[in-house]
């Protein structure tokens, strides 16, 4: 009997060995999807979900370029309307003002030369889609998307965080 056991447990150790090597591995997989209309880095790699600014002592914050294009199902249609969300802008998250307001810092959003604001913007499509029905596959033409300190100057030592949203839409009316 005793020489039952050892094999027996034997066997045991080593399924349970067998199962301490095992492994899983999960990855989420998410996806944002307009199947009409996207905004992406001029390659067609998606924009970065976060940048950094460069702040200068004395000068303030370094502006932040990214080539991006806009992509669209309908190259031909009518005209694309960009805006921001809401006002862009930096919050100190670790400071406050002396009477315990928030330190903000405005910030300014271009695409191309077009300064974006709260209010939609017609962007006519055969400006940013030259190429017309080809721009399906080659988007449109590319522009720097830029962000930067709205007033330049020296800024109160802290963390500052913010959001810039950019909503894109486009009009079903033909022409632009």
């Amino acid at each position: 009997m005793k020489y039952m056991v050892k094999p027996v447990v034997a066997a045991f150790l080593l399924s349970m060995a067998g199962s301490a090597l095992a492994v899983q591995k999960d990855i989420t997989v998410t996806a944002n999807i307009d199947a009409a209309l996207d905004m992406t880095q001029s390659d067609g790699s998606a924009l970065p979900k976060s940048v950094e600014m460069q702040y200068i002592p004395g000068t303030g914050l370094s502006p932040v370029s990214i080539m991006s294009k806009i992509w669209s199902n309908a190259p031909t249609g009518g005209a694309v309307q960009m805006r921001l969300v809401s006002p862009a802008q930096l919050v100190n998250t670790t400071g406050a003002n002396s009477n315990g307001s928030a330190i903000t810092v405005p910030l300014s959003v271009a695409w191309g030369t077009l300064a974006l604001t709260t209010t939609n913007q017609a962007l006519a499509v055969t400006d940013i889609f030259p190429n017309g029905a080809d721009a399906l596959t080659t988007g449109s033409v590319a522009r720097e998307l830029t962000i930067s300190q709205t007033t330049k100057g020296a800024l109160t030592t802290g963390s500052y965080q913010g959001v810039v949203s950019i909503y894109l839409s486009q009009s079903a009316a033909t022409g632009g």
